[in-house]
């Protein structure tokens, strides 16, 4: 028998190798330890695990095989199904990757990423179109203001930076506000795992950057045509 570490564990066993053990009707003795690794559930620590070789005609439901991974695949693929067709040649050679197989306990945390990113993606559009609009009411607001200021010798840019300043304040204030609620709302979603990954605030720092960035454009957009206007057409009726 080949024991996990849960297992050795488990049994309180100081020096396993060479114990001899009663495993139903006979006995077995544990040859080595392997570290744990996630067989079952994800979300759960791994359970004690032992690996036999059976004697039993029938005794083989599943064997895990290693490949060498300085060998092609498809090579070592093809050895593997002539060695099951030579064991029993009457039955179809079924066989998959572990990782495959590893891969489907993720199937609804792969949902849930793709939808979060398309729903996602629609929030910052909509969030996009809104902050477009207030920008272009706030610009017509202060057409005369920033009609003056180019008269009296501000630069595009100047007036650029004014019209900006605010609404990265409000992003500012809106990353402030939303950062310990997704904080909270992520450390919660891991906390369902027994082995999680740390989270990092470099997510965090990438979400400023980017709302800067897409606030910062989205102004300019509609500020450009502003600031680049005749002053004369906003003050000509003063």
């Amino acid at each position: 028998m080949i024991f996990n570490e849960a297992a050795i564990k488990a049994m309180g066993l100081k020096n396993p190798i060479g114990t001899v053990i009663t495993y139903g009707e006979n006995k077995c003795t544990i040859i080595g330890v392997m570290k744990d690794f996630v067989v079952e559930s994800p979300y759960q620590k791994v359970a004690p695990t032992i690996f036999f070789r059976s004697y039993e005609k029938n005794g083989i439901g599943v064997v895990l095989v290693r490949l060498n991974e300085s060998k092609n695949i498809s090579s070592s693929l093809a050895q593997i199904d002539a060695v099951a067709k030579e064991i029993n040649p009457d039955y179809p050679v079924d066989r998959r990757f572990v990782s495959d197989s590893f891969e489907e306990k993720f199937q609804d945390e792969r949902l849930l990423g793709i939808l979060s990113n398309w729903f996602g993606g629609f929030a910052i559009f909509i969030s996009s179109l809104g902050l477009l609009g207030l920008a272009l009411f706030m610009a017509e607001q202060r057409k005369k203001e920033i009609s003056i200021r180019k008269v009296l010798g501000a630069s595009t840019s100047n007036i650029l930076t004014l019209l900006n300043k605010d609404f990265i304040k409000l992003v500012a204030i809106s990353n402030i506000i939303a950062f310990p609620i997704a904080y909270i709302i992520i450390n919660k979603w891991l906390s369902a795992y027994e082995y999680r990954i740390s989270i990092s605030f470099i997510p965090f720092l990438v979400a400023i950057g980017l709302s800067v960035i897409v606030a910062a454009v989205t102004v300019s957009m509609q500020s450009i045509k502003v600031a680049k206007a005749n002053p004369i057409d906003a003050l000509k009726y003063e």
